[in-house]
């Protein structure tokens, strides 16, 4: 039973039960454990709802009141989740040292002191790029290479600054975490130039114009402008035309990506109508077919039964017959023939009155 409460992602549930136990930790009061037993349940249910924030406080409230081992590996499980291993590791490692814990509570902070350090041991790497190449890597104001340039760093806020002779000094905040990877890649503006402008299109090969002057086709990619407004339009046959307002500030690499909307026939949405008055009017055609041959088929019956009630020779009787068959496959086509006009007029009234898309 131990060993299935063991299990990670149970140890925030695992405190509930150590602090029930009997003679468990006999120094505190009854109130103070009543309490202690309360929060760690109010961290359980945090926790397994994904709130480590209010967990580790609940957790943390519970252990001043009631030390407790358990306590100690809940609360590094939530500083794991919340990306702070340093944390998580002083938690675990004072789980492990706690003096009498049973071996499955020991097994347990030793795995998580094993997770941590390994987490630990493993420094951010961070890659920087730079437009044009031999840009110098300056991270917190120390100098480490030029771009592009691969090697780890510290966890935590670093500034990654890039100084290229001739263009103006980039800055850029990375937010490392342990075991992290980041990339910094970045157009580097010229003196000459007061901003940047790069604009993309899905689909590409789209008109490009400030100001009316056509600059290129998309995409355009650190275009050097003045710093002022300008009326930026894309334009694609087939599609809708965009304009828009842009305002370039000094040293501003402004990046624009537009998804271009197809210019729709309103015609083409329109199913033709020709089909269902086809339909309707081929059905008249064949009703009237199904309406001769109903005529012959009573034409036929009415004469076999003429000739049943006037004559009785024997050689009458094989017109008789001739006039039964007549009327049997006459009555047969014009059957087949009124399913086929109803068939015909349903379809061509189905197409007329079903909706456009």
């Amino acid at each position: 039973m131990i060993r299935f409460l063991l299990a990670p992602r149970l140890w925030p549930l695992l405190a509930l039960a150590l602090l029930t136990a009997p003679g468990a930790l006999q120094a505190q009061t009854a109130d103070e454990r009543a309490e202690a037993r309360a929060l760690s349940k109010e961290g359980a249910a945090l926790f397994k709802a994904g709130d480590f924030a209010a967990a580790v406080t609940k957790f943390e409230a519970a252990n001043a009141l009631v030390p407790h081992p358990v306590l100690d590996i809940n609360i590094g499980r939530c500083y794991e989740k919340l990306d702070d291993p340093i944390q998580a590791l002083a938690y675990c490692k004072a789980a492990l040292n706690s003096p009498g814990s049973p071996d499955k509570i020991k097994e347990a902070a030793r795995e998580c002191v094993e997770r941590t350090t390994a987490v630990i041991g493993t420094r951010p790497v961070i890659e920087v790029f730079s437009r044009p190449k031999g840009a110098q890597v300056i991270i917190d104001g120390l100098e480490v290479g030029r771009t592009p340039f691969n090697g780890e760093i510290d966890a935590g806020r670093r500034q990654v600054d890039l100084k290229l002779e001739g263009h103006r000094l980039s800055s850029t905040d990375v937010f490392a975490e342990f075991g992290g990877k980041y990339t910094v890649d970045e157009v580097l503006i010229p003196d000459t130039a007061g901003a940047l402008l790069t604009v993309t299109s899905v689909p590409s090969g789209a008109t490009v114009m400030l100001d009316g002057a056509v600059i290129g086709q998309t995409p355009v990619e650190s275009y050097p402008l003045s710093v002022q407004g300008y009326s930026l339009e894309i334009q694609k046959p087939g599609f809708v035309a965009q304009v828009m307002q842009i305002e370039l500030g000094d040293g501003q690499h402004l990046t624009r990506g537009l998804a271009l909307v197809p210019i729709e026939d309103p015609n083409a949405a329109l199913r033709a109508r020709w089909p269902g008055w086809a339909m309707i009017g081929t059905s008249a055609a064949v009703a009237a077919g199904a309406g001769v041959y109903g005529y012959w088929a009573l034409e036929a019956r009415q004469l076999a039964d003429e000739l049943a009630r006037t004559s009785a020779a024997p050689e009458d009787r094989g017109a008789y017959e001739d006039y039964v068959n007549q009327m049997e496959g006459h009555r047969l086509l014009s059957d087949i023939l009124w399913v086929s006009a109803g068939a015909l007029l349903s379809g061509g009234i189905t197409w007329l009155a079903w909706p456009d898309d």
